[in-house]
């Protein structure tokens, strides 16, 4: 065995591990807001990240009974401020699936509208789980006494 070796193989690891610890710490801290979007808005220069609309929308697909959304990507269509959404989605088959993606694209696009100003173009949804049925109420469907 060299000198190099005997000497890289006695050196102590834990300046690397730090090394490491403190890359692995910057990479956890820095923000992925992922691309910026045009708002339907005069200014040109006023945009939102992708990853922050994406959570409001997301939200708005949940407020629809029976829909939970799980992804949502957010592009630009075309060279205006026009974007268009494509999310997955778990729903419930208590309502047919195409009455329910179409409340889901409803909030969406209200959503999109009023609460962030985005020009959304198109909502597309697929739908790749399906969520089970609430467990009923403690009690629910069981005969109730009462005097016959």
């Amino acid at each position: 065995m060299t000198a190099v070796a005997r000497a890289l193989r006695a050196e102590d690891t834990p300046g690397l591990q730090a090394l490491a610890d403190r890359v692995m710490n910057i990479v956890r801290a820095e923000v992925r807001l992922g691309r910026l979007l045009p708002l339907a808005d005069p200014d040109p220069d006023l945009r939102i990240a992708e990853s922050a609309a994406a959570k409001v929308l997301r939200q708005a697909a949940d407020t629809v009974p029976g829909a939970r959304a799980a992804t949502c990507r957010l592009t630009p269509a075309g060279e205006g401020t026009d974007v268009r959404v494509t999310m997955t989605l778990a729903a419930a088959l208590d309502h047919p699936l195409p009455e329910r993606a179409h409340q889901v694209r409803r909030s969406v696009l209200h959503s999109a509208g009023q609460d962030l100003g985005l020009a959304v173009t198109a909502v597309d949804i697929t739908v790749v789980d399906v969520l089970e049925p609430w467990p009923p109420p403690l009690g629910a469907g069981l005969p109730t006494s009462g005097g016959a």
